[in-house]
This record gives structure tokens, C-alpha cells and sequence, in this order.
């Protein structure tokens, strides 16, 4: 296991022009020195701790607005931002679509929307509009479930992602 870093990266004036792209602070991920792959990162407002498990970073990818948004064929074109899970290794475990907003639960839990998934296996929980924490576990209010077996609190350990439903 190395370190990871984030560093700055240059981009030529003429790939920002074609692409329609402003600002400085774009970032690659380097681990013992070494570029880990090619994307595009930029830190964003509540991500880029990479010295946890896992942390945030806003991905960038190239990407064409549709007629909605502009009809001008030169402008079209810009890098669109999406939320990225990363773990300590520097391995992407889940890039979101844009506009969508996840959070780090803690341990191996991620929400976006309300609804609750296991980062390393992708496992959807459930979907809850209340939560609580303990050191250990999160607890989910399950109420509204459209499958009624599974409506109670659900306990999860944080840690490894196995849970416990209370009906």
C-alpha cells in the first residue's frame, strides 16, 4: 500500500479551448509517485481526503451539452463533473451520474438519495429519510419499503456491510 497524492495538472490551451474549459485546479491521482489512470479529478467542497478508506472527488469526463441547454456547436462541448467513490488504493469503486450527490456514510456505506449501498459489493439496503450512528453501526428507518418483509430499523455494521433487519 503507497501513498497517494493529488497533483496538479497542466492541460494545453488548445484541448481547453475545444473543450470550453475554465479554472486551475484540476487534479490526476498519483500512488508512490506514479499516475494510477486518466481521469480528471477537481477536489470539490466536501471531498479529496485521501488519507481515509474512501473520499470523494469530482471526476471529470468529456462530454456534450444537449440542444436544451445550447444549440451552439462550440459550446457543446465541456467536461461534466460526477461525484466519484475512490478507496485508499486509489481504485474508483462508483462514479455517479451528474447532478447526483452521494455521501459517505462511514465504513463501507454510501447514500445518494436517500438510498443506502455497500460501496464494495454495490448491495442496495434500503431507502430511508431518517438515520442514526452509533460508533459501529448505522441505523435505518425502513418504513416505507415497497416490500413489507423487509420494513423495520436496519442495523448495519459499518465495517463490513452485513446487517441486521428489527421489524
Amino acid at each position: 500500500m503507497g501513498m497517494l497524492q493529488l497533483r496538479p495538472i497542466e492541460m494545453t490551451e488548445s484541448y481547453r479551448k475545444k473543450w470550453n474549459i475554465y479554472g486551475e485546479d484540476y487534479v490526476c491521482l498519483f500512488k508512490n509517485g506514479k499516475s494510477i489512470n486518466n481521469s480528471v479529478y477537481r477536489v470539490g467542497g466536501f471531498g479529496g481526503d485521501i488519507e481515509k478508506d474512501y473520499f470523494l472527488l469530482l471526476k471529470y469526463v468529456e462530454a456534450y451539452y444537449s440542444d436544451t441547454i445550447t444549440k451552439k456547436k462550440s459550446e457543446k462541448r465541456h467536461l461534466e463533473g460526477r461525484w466519484c467513490i475512490i478507496d485508499k488504493n486509489g481504485i474508483e469503486k462508483v462514479v455517479f451520474e451528474s447532478f447526483k450527490t452521494p455521501y459517505l456514510e462511514g465504513g463501507v456505506i454510501y447514500s445518494v438519495d436517500q438510498k443506502y449501498y455497500n460501496i464494495e459489493t454495490g448491495e442496495f439496503y434500503c431507502t430511508s429519510y431518517s438515520s442514526m450512528k452509533s460508533k459501529q453501526y448505522l441505523f435505518l428507518n425502513n418504513q416505507f419499503d415497497d416490500d413489507e418483509a423487509k420494513r423495520g430499523v436496519m442495523k448495519i455494521n459499518m465495517e463490513d456491510g452485513t446487517y441486521e433487519l428489527f421489524k
